[in-house]
């Protein structure tokens, strides 16, 4: 199968010599290398000309090509427009992507555009020169920890609860440590993450020092308002987890461990710490941070619109499953 989401002329011109032979959609999808399903949506389109019966592909991809560049010229009018523009700014600075950005719009002015256009619109040469803000940065990279050897009683990953897996409930949590910069012989504070799979629900809290009794003082003292409903927690294996069993213990939960190395099976925190990293990038130290900063940066995530949720917030998803925020 081709991946060339549109036809060319080319192909639209074997259309018709294949259509006019009265052969088959399936059987002119195999020649062309196409799915059924495009071949047929090609010759029901709207816009698509017949000629007694046979489907003209000369004609129909003139009136395609001409719809298509109609339709980015209303685009680009659209987004050129000044409230558009500085709405547009205004979802980039807030940290919002293009996708969500696109969601918004429609909301805001009833216009629906392409994740793509606005792509081209908001790295074009004419938008980059007039602008004075700064387009999101790049995600915080992977880092990774340890092989496990010093935390005892540690369960692997692959022994997981299924519904904690295809994230069908809420409770199942991952957690991670956003570290501060490091000076020597000094211990700075650093910030614990606990992110839900489900709902994307995320508690921060700034920690001490990145041993395993603050960070677990942290967890447990996080996590508390929502005792009845924690049902895991997965970790990598970071030494600062090594306290796992008391978490589990005064939570009343379970506890398990990415495989050494292999900290992308905890890619809900992770991307999460990119996100916290746009207001706290590396070498800021966390303590000359406030917990009012670190609060802000707790709400904006858990009332983001996210894609992966259908553009619901975290908040609306923990509202969804029937949990109540705590105060």
């Amino acid at each position: 199968m081709k991946h060339s989401k549109h036809l060319s002329l080319e192909e639209r011109l074997q259309i018709t010599v294949l259509q006019g032979k009265g052969i088959s959609v399936r059987k002119i999808a195999q020649e062309l290398g196409r799915s059924p399903s495009t071949i047929s949506r090609e010759l029901n389109r709207p816009n698509a000309l017949y000629f007694r019966g046979t489907y003209i592909g000369s004609q129909t991809h003139n009136r395609v090509k001409e719809a298509w560049q109609n339709s980015h010229k209303r685009e680009n009018k659209f987004l050129n427009q000044r409230n558009v523009s500085y709405f547009i700014e205004c979802q980039l600075k807030y940290g919002n992507t293009p996708e969500i950005i696109c969601h918004l719009l429609k909301q805001r002015f009833q216009e629906s555009i392409s994740h793509e256009t606005l792509y081209i619109y908001i790295y074009s040469p004419k938008r980059l020169r007039r602008k004075t803000g700064r387009l999101p940065k790049k995600k915080a990279r992977l880092y990774y920890k340890g092989t496990g050897k010093n935390i005892p009683n540690r369960i692997d990953i692959d022994l997981r609860d299924r519904l904690a897996n295809e994230r069908l409930e809420f409770g199942h949590f991952e957690a991670d440590s956003v570290e501060s910069c490091r000076t020597r012989g000094k211990r700075k504070s650093c910030l614990t993450v606990m992110v839900d799979r489900a709902t994307r629900y995320t508690l921060i809290r700034k920690t001490v020092s990145l041993t395993s009794i603050q960070t677990a003082k942290s967890i447990v003292k996080a996590m508390k308002p929502y005792q009845n409903t924690i049902k895991s927690i997965t970790y990598d294996n970071g030494k600062e987890f090594s306290k796992h069993e008391k978490i589990n213990k005064l939570l009343k939960t379970k506890s398990y461990f990415c495989k050494p190395y292999h900290s992308w099976e905890k890619g809900t925190v992770e991307n999460i710490n990119g996100l916290i990293r746009r207001f706290f990038p590396k070498g800021t130290d966390f303590d000359t941070i406030s917990e009012e900063q670190i609060a802000y940066v707790e709400d904006w995530i858990n009332n983001r619109p996210m894609k992966i949720l259908n553009y619901m917030t975290p908040k609306q998803k923990l509202q969804h499953f029937g949990v109540a925020i705590a105060s």
